[in-house]
């Protein structure tokens, strides 16, 4: 099974939940974690998250350290890569990612272990570089509009969905929706903090967490005039659109294009 736990950023540490997840996936007691921290500037990254995971039971777990592109060649990068069982990329910055990895032996190392079953996780800007077509920047608005989202190729994990994240708490819904206006074919999922979008098979989203995945659906795209609008920062037209809010335990079905929900009682009902 091919498995990507897509983390919105914003993990609580004192009860990581989905972090949980994403060990049990990766063998549980058995897991063997290797680290990405590259996406961070702090020196001290790949200690934390090192120490994160020890103290949800992770033996051992692998922090690759390095900041030179020549440094992804390591033999003992790739050793470690050939070994794990889970690959988890930190948040900061995604470009730091995609111009450390892109194009090196490692990379194609990573993608190896993802498609021989090693689960794949990311928090922030490790969940934006999970897709071939990455979100680079972007501005921040509830409305689409000319220019608000940048574009770079990403790992390529899936070629179906672009990432989002930190969706609700920064308010990117204009965005992810501008991307989607311009690659419809691809289904835009934008994640909340302290939540993931578990997507298994590049076939089925699962959700976890405290928040929210928003899935924007743009297969049934009727017509929008994102083409046509080309300076500026003019809001664009989008008509056809299907968005899914979905949480905790809710699901969604890439090929019938089907949102399945839980649905919760309180205990006053």
């Amino acid at each position: 099974m091919q498995t990507l736990v897509a983390i919105g950023g914003g993990i609580k540490w004192k009860n990581p939940v989905i972090l949980q997840e994403f060990i049990q996936r990766a063998g549980g007691a058995k897991a063997h974690i290797v680290i990405l921290p590259q996406a961070s500037r702090e020196e001290d990254t790949g200690k934390f998250y090192q120490n994160e995971f020890k103290k949800l039971g992770v033996k051992n777990p692998i922090a690759l350290e390095f900041t030179q592109r020549i440094n992804a060649e390591h033999a003992s990068h790739i050793k470690a890569i050939r070994n794990a069982t889970g690959i988890f990329f930190g948040g900061g910055t995604q470009m730091r990612i995609a111009a450390l990895l892109g194009g090196t032996k490692l990379e194609d190392e990573i993608l190896q272990a993802y498609h021989r079953g090693a689960v794949v996780s990311g928090t922030s800007a490790g969940t934006a570089i999970l897709s071939t077509l990455m979100l680079a920047y972007g501005k921040p608005g509830a409305t689409p509009r000319e220019g608000m989202a940048q574009f770079s190729p990403g790992l390529g994990f899936t070629t179906k969905i672009i990432f989002d994240q930190h969706f609700r708490e920064r308010d990117r819904f204009g965005r992810l929706a501008y991307a989607v206006s311009m690659h419809p074919g691809m289904l835009g999922v934008g994640v909340d903090e302290n939540t993931a979008a578990i997507v298994t098979n590049d076939s089925l989203i699962t959700v976890a967490g405290s928040g929210a995945v928003t899935i924007v659906d743009g297969k049934e795209l009727v017509d929008t005039d994102t083409p046509e609008i080309t300076s500026g920062s003019k809001p664009v037209s989008i008509s056809g659109l299907k968005v899914h809010i979905l949480t905790h335990g809710c699901s969604f079905d890439i090929k019938k294009r089907k949102a399945t929900l839980v649905k919760k009682f309180s205990s006053d009902d």
